[in-house]
Order: C-alpha cells, then sequence, then structure tokens
C-alpha cells in the first residue's frame, strides 16, 4: 500500500513538473519495483502565469487505443491506469479510450489533440479513409504517441510507419541493460539520470530511427556495438510524435523513470511544456 503511494506522488509530481514554465518533465527516482536500478531525481517549477485558472479551460482530448491483433501484452491495464493517473493529477488533457481502430475517423478525431496506440500490435481494422484521416490530423497538427509494440503495429501500412518512426523488427530475451539518455534537455528527459539500469524487453527495428528523428534514449551497447535507439521525438508536418520503446513488463509501468518518459513525453507532444529539441 505504501508503494502504491509512493508511485502516485512520483506520478503526480513527475506531470507537475512537466506541465512547469521552465521545465516540462515529469519527476524521476528510484525505481518502483525490483528490476530496475537508477538514479534519483526531482523537478520543481514555477506555475505558468495564465489568464485563467487551468481547471477553467477545457481539457484537451487525447484518444487512446490498446487494441491488439497480435501479441497482447499482460501490462496493458496497468499502463492505461498509469496514463489515466497523469491525466487526472495534470487536468489539462483527458484520456478518450476506443474500444477499436474503427472508430479512428474524421469525427473521431475532429476536436482530438492526439491520439495514443498504448501497446497496440498487429494489423488493427482501420479502413483506408481512417488511415487517410489520421495521416492528415498528424500533419495538420495533431499528436500521434507510441508506446511499446505501437513499433509493432501496421506492419503493412508504410504511413504508419514513416509517421512512428521505426517498425519493430524483434528483440532478444528480456534483460536488464543499461539506457543512456542522449538528450535531457527534452520534457521526456529533463529529470532523468545521464544513465539508468532497467529490466526490459528491448527491441530491434528493421532501419534505423536516427535517421528521420531525434533520439533522446539509446541502449548502451558498449565501444563500438550497434546503434539501439528506443525513445524518440519527431516533427510530422505541423504535428509532433513521441515513441517510447519501453513498457512490456507491468513494472516498467511502476517505475519512475518510465513515469517521468511518459509524462513529460506526453507533455512536449500535446504543446504543453517548453518545445525542447526535436
Amino acid at each position: 500500500m505504501r508503494a502504491s503511494r509512493a508511485i502516485l506522488g512520483l506520478a503526480g509530481a513527475a506531470v507537475l513538473a512537466a506541465c512547469g514554465a521552465g521545465a516540462g518533465a515529469g519527476a524521476a527516482g528510484s525505481q518502483v519495483g525490483s528490476t530496475a536500478q537508477g538514479g534519483p531525481g526531482a523537478a520543481t517549477a514555477a506555475r505558468p502565469a495564465a489568464a485563467r485558472p487551468a481547471a477553467a479551460r477545457p481539457a484537451l482530448r487525447v484518444l487512446v487505443l490498446t487494441q491488439t491483433r497480435g501479441y497482447h501484452h499482460a501490462s496493458i491495464p496497468t499502463a492505461l491506469a498509469a496514463l489515466q493517473r497523469l491525466a487526472h493529477v495534470d487536468g489539462r488533457y483527458a484520456l478518450v479510450p476506443l474500444a477499436s481502430a474503427a472508430q479512428l475517423g474524421p469525427s473521431t478525431l475532429r476536436g482530438a489533440a492526439g491520439v495514443v496506440f498504448l501497446l497496440t500490435s498487429g494489423e488493427l481494422p482501420l479502413s483506408t479513409a481512417g488511415k487517410q484521416a489520421l495521416t492528415s490530423f498528424v500533419r495538420g497538427g495533431g499528436t500521434l504517441i507510441g508506446f511499446h509494440s505501437a513499433a509493432d503495429t501496421f506492419h503493412h501500412w508504410p504511413g504508419y510507419i514513416r509517421m512512428i518512426g521505426a517498425e519493430f523488427s524483434h528483440h532478444p530475451l528480456p534483460s536488464t541493460q543499461r539506457l543512456i539518455v542522449e538528450d535531457r534537455g527534452n520534457a521526456a528527459t529533463r529529470t532523468l539520470p545521464a544513465s539508468f539500469q532497467i529490466h526490459e524487453e528491448f527491441y530491434v527495428f528493421t532501419h534505423d530511427p536516427r535517421r528521420i528523428s531525434h533520439v533522446l534514449v539509446r541502449l548502451d551497447t558498449g565501444p563500438g556495438g550497434p546503434d539501439r535507439p528506443l525513445v524518440w521525438c519527431r516533427r510530422f508536418g505541423h504535428g509532433r510524435v513521441f515513441y517510447d520503446a519501453l513498457g512490456h513488463f507491468l513494472q516498467t509501468w511502476q517505475d519512475a523513470r518510465q513515469i517521468a518518459l511518459v509524462s513529460g513525453g506526453v507533455a512536449w507532444a500535446l504543446r504543453l511544456g517548453p518545445a525542447g529539441r526535436c
């Protein structure tokens, strides 16, 4: 019970820091769980000036899809609960869960600020018109956010792969590895340590995301090892894309470093914090 309160406190601090005027990131701290180690950290920031209280503003609508037509992650409920807590604490955006990708279309996207592919997989039932609508939505200024197996989704839709930044190829057995934070100037990584260890399922992609994206976090593969980006952000037309390859295990969604990545990444993608480099 104490651990749960601690996790909620970290998540709240993460989002409130992400929403500050001078720091667009969530809090980072020691791992909440038994599978990761890392440096603690915290961030505080002044409340941004506003013409009226933030509570009086209508919340941005963020559509969340968890549908799977391939591998179904047991961590989905934990991941969704984490996102819901962050949205509730922030108050400037609200999640709208979708039962199926078939619901993504012009009428659903109209008025939405972003779409989250949360551990989705496989060829989802999105029509040609729906695919065109989603592409136009992001290119026109909307937000696309993907977590983990979002890169293992729509393998037969090149446009989606271009938007999200990479396509899943395979992964070795889960292991505890060191991650290197390349850029701590983005809201997603500002409070993270320069490096940290975590137990995860680390994806390998069919092509290097670095060619078209700004890499925030990579796997430490040692001197001369292959380049293995894991977290990145990018612009797509007038829109913003944020992708985090972590999240296979439910413990990851209870880890303060992942919560920092999520809260800050969502804030950056929804333009709720400093632009940072991307």
